[in-house]
Formats: C-alpha cells, structure tokens, sequence
C-alpha cells in the first residue's frame, strides 16, 4: 500500500497532498473530457482559443501557401520550381472533381469545405533538389573560454565536433541548413501512398474537431512528484552533521578520477573506522556510495525523461520501463494531406539491457531536468541571500548613465502584470527587491569529453537581483536543463526540451510559497520572471524561433542580399527603412501560424515569408522575442568581426604576409602587461595565423595589443577601419557608459561597415557586421556589456566538462 505523504507542517491534516482536478472538454487534447491539473487546464483554454481564431476562416492548404507573398529566396532550384508548379496545376485540377462527403454532412454547421478527390499524383525522383535556407550553425567560432574549456558552443556542428572559422557565415554555401530539415518529407514520402494502400476520402482531409491539429510538445506529468517531500528517502538521516566527510570524497573522486567502485569501498572502509572512534556520533554514517547519495539527496529533486532519440519527444520514465520495446507515439504533422506522413514516429525508445538475472528496459535518451524550485529555496536558506537581493535598492543612479543592468530600460520598465488595464505597477521596486526575480539564461552546447565528439546542451539561469561581484559565481548559477547528446538538437525540435522548463517558469510567474523557515514563520512568496536571453546566434534562433542569421535580422527588417548561393548584409543607402524594431506581437501570430502549417513545405514556405517558427518561450506572457533576446557582444565582436578583419580580410586577403605575422608575434612579446591582464598567447604566425585564440584572448588583441602591431603594416584605408573599431570596443568595455559613449560607439561601428562595403565589397558585409549596429540598444536596455555578455556562461561550461560533475545529476 503506498504511503502518504504528510505536509511540510507536520499538522493533525494528514489528508493526501495532492491537487484537485477539473474536468477538461477541449478537442484537442482530451477528446471531449478528461479530467486534468488546473494549470493543464488553463493551458488547453488558451490554446483552444488561439485555434479557433487562427482557423475561424476556413481555407484549403493552396489557399495556405497563394497567401504567403514575397518569400525569402535564398536560391532556389528550378527543379523544385517547376515540381511546386506540376503539384499547384494537379491541385487546380483535383479542385474541379470537389465534391461532398456524406460522412462529413453531420459535421457540417454554418459552412461546408469541399473534399477534394484527386487523381492519383505523378511520381517525382526519390532525391531532389530543395529550396535552401541559409544555415548559421557554423556563425560563431566557439573557441575555449578564458579558463581553458573546451566548448562549442552554438558554433559546432551536428555531430558535436568544433566549428571552422567561418564566424559570422559569409563562407557558408547554404547548404546543409536545419531550415529545411524534412524538406523532402523523407525517403519514400515521395510517393502519395505505399503500394498496398487505396485512396479514401480521408486522405485530403482538413481540419477536424476530432484530431490534434498543431504538434504538440508538452511534456508528460509527474504527479507523484514532490519536491518538499522528507518521504522520499524514509531511511535517510539528512541531519547527518558529519556531511562534510561525504563531500571530501566525491571531491576526491573528482579530483583523482576513481570509479565508483573505489569510492564504494572507502565508504564501506569509513564506516568501519569511525564508529570505533565515537559510535554515537557516527552511527548513522552511510554503509555505500548508494547510500551515501541518498544522505546528500542527489536526484531527489529532478525529474528525468525518457527522450526519443529521433524526434526528441519527451516520455515519463517510469511509465515506459513496464514495456519492452516501447515505440514514440508522436506525430509531427496530424492533419497532413497525406495519410502516409501522418503515422507515429515509431521510433524505439527503450533499449534491453542484460543483466546477471536476465534483462532490465532502459530508456535509450535520459533527459535530466534539475528542479528549479529546489535550487531556489536552497539560495534562500544561505544566510544573508536575501540581503545580497536588496543591495540594488541601495545605488545612487544619475540619469544617462548605466553602471549595471539596474540602470537599463528593461529592469526600470518590467510590467508586474501583462494585463493590459494595469500598466502602471512596476516588477521589480524596492519593496519586493527580495521576492521577486529577474533572471538571464543561456543555452549553448559544448564537449565534456576530450577523446569523443559528443556535444551536450545545457541551459543556465542567473539571477540578476545579485550584485555584478557575485552574480556569475558559480554557486549562485541556476542550472534549469542538461540536454542529452551526441548531437545538438535540431530546431524547433528543442521545444520539446524546453515545455517542462517554461511550465515551472509559468508557475513562478503567478507565485511560489517557499517552505516555511526561521526568518519567513508563515513562508515568502516568490516571483519570477525571464527579463534576458543571452546566447549565440544558433542558439538565439532555435531558443526564440528566429530564421537563420543568414537570411534576416531578428531585431529589425533588414533582410539579406543573396548572390548566388551567399549572402550578405550590405546596402546601407536606405538604412532609415528598414533599421527599425520588428513588432513582438506580429512575431508572435506569426509564431502561432507555424504550428497550424500541415506538412514541411507549408512551415519552409511560411518560415521563408514570415521569418519566424514556434518556441515554447512564447507561451511565457511577459516575454519579449526581440528585445529581451540580446546581441552577445563577446561572439559578434570578438569572435566574430574582429577574428573576420584579421584573417579573412587581411591575412586571406594578402594585406598580412607570413613575415608580417612573425614580426607582429616579436612585438607582442616585448609588450609587458600588468599580472591582472590576461596576454595573448605567441602563436601569431602559427599555422594560418591567430591559431586557437579564444574570445578574451581576441578581446585582448583587439583592446591591447592591435593598433602597435599591425599599425605600420596597413594601408590607409585599413588603418581606418581598425581605428573605428578599436575605438568602438574600447568605449562599449567600459564598466560604466553614458548615452553619449554609446553613440559615438554605434557611429564608429556603422562606419566600420560603410568602409568595408566601400574598400572590400558589399559581399564581405556579414550578420555580425550587422548584428553589431544593435549592441548599443542592448546596453540602453540592460547596461554596460559586463552586464549581459556570454563570457561568464562559458565558464561554467568548462565546469561541467572538465570537472566532471555531470554524473550527479544522471
């Protein structure tokens, strides 16, 4: 019989905690009724209404695709063209044998839609030509870190490996892009049926009250899941005073690499010997490693899923181990036209391990997601953490000027609530400095082994409250996923990682009570919100639902020049037309239009017009897919555009000889620094020239050593454009800006790419060149550059690759 689980409270009311259910009519989900949380709930309300605003003019998929205008050409094929053309005339022609279905008549109230019955289809080759997408997974050369690590990155390819040079993607062919991925509906999906099937009215059908209509990414509940549960682990003393011995030796382990079975046995060697030196005080110390896991609570808060390895949907992990040889249920496209593309993913998801006694099913893919809440309330039992969230109360501001991300636009102007009649009452003021939370997060992948290439993902919080002293240490970082590898996840696929994600950040939105404690009798209240994205650009992509990089900017309506098979972003004469900020709200109908396109090509198609796709951070109401998504100044300055001039321009380009390069490295080794300054490394003239820089060591070049190296190696109008540069970089560093510095750094970066469009060529315009023109709104939103940049998230990469930590949470 299982055992109830007793409030926190320890009360005479030892009723079950769990909540009450209501009952759940939506069709898309619950097939009419099913009884569900209430958040769940709430949920399906909304997305029934955003369907039935979407679908409340009925029109037919040709109708879909006749709509969408001015599509992005990124170099089209003629094959695929003219195969577009064949399928739009047998459409016309299957639309004139349009008839009514009797089946469909009981259905019908104020308005019928035809059900096309066409002829059978011709058949095309197996492999085609496809419309490309330009891809910008290779857009930022994620070189190691200023600790060392060694990561990847957005930057890496499918397969985990690093990234070439190509930093800001002017090399990129086009080829290869995630955009298009499913473009050709894989393999035998050519074919409108397999060859023992017959047509049947069904096959053409449209939307329909009974079916699921948008690919859904929700993740599966845990109801049993409690995170304030003492229940969980019945045998564990977590009073264990002695701790301490238990975190020397996983430090130990860390630190000398031992297997689990040495640290096993030194437990078992411990609990042995200190007993005999005071039994009282150490007869509760653990008899093995399992135990001792149990002490620390390692997993007791985090939840772990079972992922498909080939579609990335989420499964509980419990529900699937009873079944062997358990398959993905998910459909990617419900309502497509064709019935065979409307099947099942169908892919394993268990795999059959043997064992001494016979065979245990585990899931292929484990997807750990560590607790947000229990992170939380573990900071708020720190002493003095909830002073540290109060010190911003206490600055002294002074209009114009911006010290830290307090001062940005963003912090002064956060809605409290998105109710549109209540405008006026402010998130973040001085009587709630300590309850309610601004966090940034990261998402970047990188390689934790050195001899593999295997790329994990990991998503990071940090809680701007904080003082900037103490912010990044890695003991205030909030840990929110760890995604599963060898390879990065494609797309809009990630949604399905981050469903369970954003459905805790919608709870800390309306409220969380933490557990009561000393200081808070009754408990606190704590709110939450996501005030700053801070990524690359592939990862800003597949984290907000932007195109590539290479096609268009997320932040304004400049779309890129393709010439042949590239592109790029120059043409600066009617700069007035199109540098202004693209609407959230539009982004967001947009966003929604995507989950109702019905096959591949109608999402190609409508991501090509509209530039954008579905991510779960739209489901979050306060959250802003434009301004809340910064430029990362430490990838699209130094990484990118710095690292572009020096060796594409000038080393490619021939400006720079190898002698220039070994003169350059004899003078950087006369230059003495201060011990606090970190130097650039001497491997100027190594291999092609600037081999396996990181970003703070470009930083370095850039801000330091630049200008007296290379100065008297330049013509003319090189020298200008490293001078404007220089002068933008080392205003934009500064720990404290004023409006003026950021204009003169906008005006010295704008000119920076007038003189490369003026001297090299509109072609060697790249996204980082452009993407640099916005980094001055993002400082006039959250602050100096030391506020928002990705140099911090990437040490903790190299934390968890290097030290190898991951196992706690596997």
């Amino acid at each position: 019989m299982p055992k109830k689980r007793i409030h926190k409270d320890r009360s005479t009311d030892i009723r079950p905690k769990t909540r009450n259910r209501v009952e759940c009519n939506c069709t898309l989900h619950c097939n009419g009724s099913k009884w569900v949380d209430p958040r769940t709930f709430e949920r399906h309300r909304q997305e029934m209404e955003r369907f039935r605003t979407i679908t409340s003019v009925p029109q037919s998929t040709s109708q879909f695709r006749s709509s969408m205008s001015s599509p992005v050409d990124v170099g089209s094929s003629s094959t695929s063209k003219r195969r577009r053309k064949q399928e739009e005339e047998e459409e016309d022609q299957d639309s004139s044998n349009s008839n009514y279905s009797d089946g469909d008549e009981s259905n019908q109230t104020d308005y019928q839609e035809p059900i096309n019955i066409p002829t059978k289809r011709k058949r095309y080759p197996k492999f085609r030509q496809t419309e490309l997408i330009p891809d910008d997974e290779n857009l930022n050369n994620d070189s190691d870190d200023n600790d060392g690590s060694d990561d990847n990155g957005g930057g890496s390819d499918d397969n985990g490996g690093g990234s070439d040079d190509n930093d800001d993607g002017s090399d990129d062919n086009g080829g290869g892009s995630d955009d298009n991925d499913g473009l050709n509906d894989n393999g035998d999906d050519n074919e409108d049926f397999d060859n023992n099937e017959t047509y049947t009215e069904d096959d053409d059908r449209g939307f329909s009250d009974d079916d699921v209509p948008i690919e859904q990414f929700t993740a599966p509940d845990f109801d049993d899941f409690d995170f304030e549960s003492d229940d969980e682990y019945p045998d564990a003393n977590i009073e264990f005073n002695d701790s301490w011995i238990l975190l020397w030796i996983l430090k130990y382990q860390a630190r000398f690499r031992l297997p689990d079975v040495a640290i096993n046995s030194l437990i078992k060697f411990f609990r042995i010997v200190l007993p005999d030196a005071n039994n009282e005080r150490f007869k509760n110390f653990p008899t093995s490693s399992y135990m001792m896991r149990k002490i620390l609570e390692f997993g007791k808060h985090l939840k772990r899923y079972a992922v498909c390895p080939s579609c990335n949907k989420l499964y509980n992990e419990s529900e699937i181990r009873s079944t062997s040889g358990f398959k993905c249920n998910h459909v990617e496209f419900p309502n497509h036209p064709r019935r065979n593309l409307r099947k099942p993913c169908g892919t394993e998801v268990t795999d059959r391990v043997p064992t001494t006694s016979g065979f245990i099913i585990k899931p292929k893919m484990v997807y750990p997601l560590p607790s947000l809440k229990a992170q939380i309330i573990a900071m708020y039992r720190r002493p003095g953490f909830e002073s540290l969230l109060e010190k911003w109360t206490n600055r002294d501001e002074e209009a114009g000027l911006y010290t830290d991300i307090y001062d940005g636009e963003i912090w002064k102007t956060f809605p409290s609530s998105t109710d549109s009649t209540d405008n006026s009452a402010q998130f973040f003021t001085p009587n709630t400095a300590d309850s309610h939370l601004g966090i940034m997060i990261n998402l970047d992948w990188f390689q934790p082994f050195d001899s593999a290439s295997y790329s994990t993902g990991a998503i990071y919080g940090v809680i701007c409250n904080l003082p900037r002293e103490v912010r990044f240490k890695k003991e205030n970082m909030l840990i929110l996923a760890l995604l599963p590898g060898p390879n990065e996840v494609k797309l809009h696929k990630i949604n399905h990682y981050l469903a369970p994600i954003v459905d805790e950040l919608l709870e800390f939105w309306s409220g969380v009570n933490l557990p009561s404690s000393e200081d808070h009798p009754e408990g606190k209240k704590i709110r939450l919100a996501v005030i700053c994205c801070a990524n690359d650009i592939p990862a800003a992509r597949k984290l907000c639902g932007h195109i590539s990089a290479l096609a268009a900017c997320y932040r304004c309506h400049k779309r890129a020049n393709v010439v042949g098979r590239k592109s790029n972003f120059g043409g600066f004469d009617d700069i007035s037309e199109w540098f202004q900020d693209r609407d959230p709200e539009e982004h967001r109908i947009n966003a929604e239009t995507w989950r109702y396109c019905t096959t591949q090509d109608e999402r190609d198609a409508h991501v090509s017009t509209n530039l954008v796709r579905w991510s779960e951070m739209l489901r979050l109401p306060y959250f802003n897919p434009i301004r809340h998504l910064i430029v990362d100044p430490m990838h699209c300055l130094f990484l990118g555009i710095a690292k572009w001039i020096v060796k594409r321009l000038w080393i490619d380009g021939g400006k720079l000889s190898k002698s220039d390069l070994k003169l350059m490295e004899n003078r950087a080794k006369q230059i003495k620094l201060p011990a606090d300054m970190g130097r650039i490394p001497y491997k100027i003239s190594t291999g092609d020239g600037f081999s396996g820089f990181t970003a703070d060591q470009w930083k370095s070049f850039i801000l330091i050593y630049a200008i007296p190296l290379m100065w008297d190696l330049l013509v003319t109008s090189d020298r200008n454009i490293l001078a404007n540069f220089v002068k933008a970089c080392s205003l934009l560093t500064c720990r404290i800006i004023n409006i003026g510095m950021l204009s003169q750094a906008h005006d010295r970066l704008l000119q920076v790419a007038l003189l490369i469009e003026e001297n090299y060529g509109q072609e060697f315009i790249t996204p980082n060149i452009h993407l640099s023109l916005h980094i001055t709104d993002c400082c006039e939103d959250y602050g100096p550059l030391y506020s928002f940049w990705c140099y911090s998230f990437e040490r903790m990469n190299g934390l968890l690759g290097n030290k190898l930590i991951i196992f706690m949470f596997m």
